[in-house]
């Protein structure tokens, strides 16, 4: 099969491989698009090591081409996207509802081959079928959408309360957007002025780059903030910005230090989260209902396409971290 092939940090070469074995219980899929995620960045500049020749991308939307034995709810031809974690089901993590940071999950793209590629397979219970009313570009971007979500729901905000959200990438973008649609006030914050203007698009109601956060925060009424950026530096701003009594979600993966004053954080009854990824299944059922509602639109957050042969381009672009989502035409 065709397929684009990373042989080392920032060399992509498109050529030829063997089409993904398919076991029970699982699913071949024919990639119609894909989109390019940080994960992939991350690990196309070499930041996060590979078994090269490998095969990135976890973000799909296609059609099922073939189904493994054991395989009834789907069908040949069916348009569907896919979760790409998987987890092992059965450590005391997993048992106990936390699969999202099992230790032993499968992810394509990450530690699996990935779907930009003519083939792609995934476990059965990882396929989610499109309804028909969801666009093909909305149904790729329900993967990060459902990042976006379940950071969203971690936190007690609802209709009325007033949010901030600190980088506005395609995460930070998502989540300006679902708050927005349940009715909460987001301030939106990024260095990049035209992240701030989409940001402005997809529902934020005061965007700025950051400065005076904390007096802005306090004057706003802001009770949950959203640190989407993956820097240390944005993450000290949440944790000594946040007002009393409010919470802090942390979404970014950043790798670098980070301080922060206990004694403020306890005396002002300020709470710190972590979301990771998403629960199985939960949340990317409620994605998909809530696109197929008409109530979310994340194709919204796209702002560049390539055609599958332009991959190696579509991720020298994605690394300077100026565009929304970038899609990849896989056909």
């Amino acid at each position: 099969m065709k397929a684009a092939l990373l042989v080392g940090p920032e060399k992509i070469e498109i050529g030829e491989a063997d089409p993904p074995p398919l076991g029970d219980g699982e699913v071949r899929i024919r990639p119609v698009l894909a989109g390019i995620c940080g994960t992939d960045i991350s690990i196309y500049l070499g930041h996060r090591p590979a078994p090269y020749p490998f095969i990135l991308g976890h973000e799909v939307m296609g059609r099922v081409a073939a189904v493994g034995a054991g395989v009834g709810a789907l069908r040949v031809g069916d348009r569907v996207i896919v979760e790409p974690n998987y987890p092992c089901g059965e450590c005391p993590l997993c048992r106990r509802g936390r699969g999202a940071v099992c230790a032993r999950k499968g992810s394509m793209g990450v530690n699996l081959p990935g779907c930009f590629s003519e083939y792609a397979t995934a476990p059965a219970e990882f396929v989610w079928r499109i309804p028909d009313g969801v666009s093909d570009r909305d149904a790729v971007t329900i993967e990060p959408l459902t990042v976006a979500l379940h950071g969203l729901l971690q936190s007690g905000i609802g209709k009325g309360d007033t949010a901030a959200v600190i980088g506005c990438g395609v995460i930070g973008l998502l989540l300006v957007h679902s708050a927005a649609a349940m009715g909460a006030r987001v301030l939106a914050h990024d260095r990049i002025e035209h992240k701030r203007e989409l940001a402005r698009a997809m529902g934020a109601a005061i965007v700025s780059g950051g400065e005076d956060a904390a007096g802005l925060w306090e004057r706003e009424g802001v009770t949950a903030v959203f640190e989407c950026a993956g820097a240390g530096a944005t993450v000290e701003l949440a944790l000594s910005a946040a007002p009393r009594a409010s919470e802090v979600i942390l979404l970014g993966l950043s790798a670098e230090p980070a301080g922060f004053l206990p004694m403020r954080l306890v005396r002002e009854g300020i709470q710190v989260r972590t979301s990771m990824i998403y629960d199985h299944p939960e949340d990317f059922g409620q994605a998909i209902d809530r696109v197929a509602s008409g109530e979310l639109e994340p194709a919204r957050v796209v702002t560049r396409s390539f055609p599958f042969e332009s991959l190696g381009e579509a991720l020298r672009v994605a690394a300077l971290g100026n565009e929304g989502k970038i899609l990849i035409a896989m056909e």
